[in-house]
């Protein structure tokens, strides 16, 4: 169950919030990456779809380590959540390349109107994905001050 008593709905909120101010540092990213690749054209029936893929595809990496250091306060291992968010993003990102495909390359759609449908929706979705597998609430909590000690403590050592 996503909201309970230990986890109520106004801490739900509280992180949904941070993970769209994180995700702004992603989105912002996976565009550059997607604009670029958009125009360099790498398949030309399915120019957006194609740039859309790749992209997606690289930015996982970097929302994946952004999102288990600042969003969500889970003490799951790295190599676990990591493989989990793979699978997740793997689902979502063969669903979300071929809506982008069938709207943008085949109906003619303005690719940028279909990368911002896309990411506002597949973005909610990941959410709610990372945060029940990739990072469960039953793995416990660890506030970020505690891993950043932890970390530093690594470095240390």
């Amino acid at each position: 169950m996503l909201v309970s008593e230990d986890y109520p709905w106004a801490k739900l909120l509280r992180e949904y919030a941070t993970y769209c101010a994180v995700g702004c540092i992603n989105v912002a990213v996976f565009f550059v990456i997607y604009d670029w690749l958009y125009d360099m054209v790498l398949i030309e029936q399915y120019r957006a779809a194609s740039a859309w893929a790749v992209a997606y595809f690289i930015s996982s990496w970097q929302a994946h380590f952004l999102h288990r250091w600042l969003t969500f306060e889970s003490p799951t291992e790295y190599t676990k959540s990591l493989y989990v968010m793979l699978l997740i993003y793997t689902v979502l990102w063969a669903i979300s390349t071929t809506t982008i495909a069938y709207f943008s390359d085949t109906l003619g759609y303005n690719h940028l109107y279909t990368w911002a449908a896309n990411t506002a929706a597949f973005g909610f979705l990941a959410f709610l994905a990372l945060r029940i597998f990739a990072f469960p609430l039953s793995d416990g909590r660890i506030p970020r001050k505690e891993r950043l000690e932890e970390y530093k403590e690594r470095r240390r050592s």
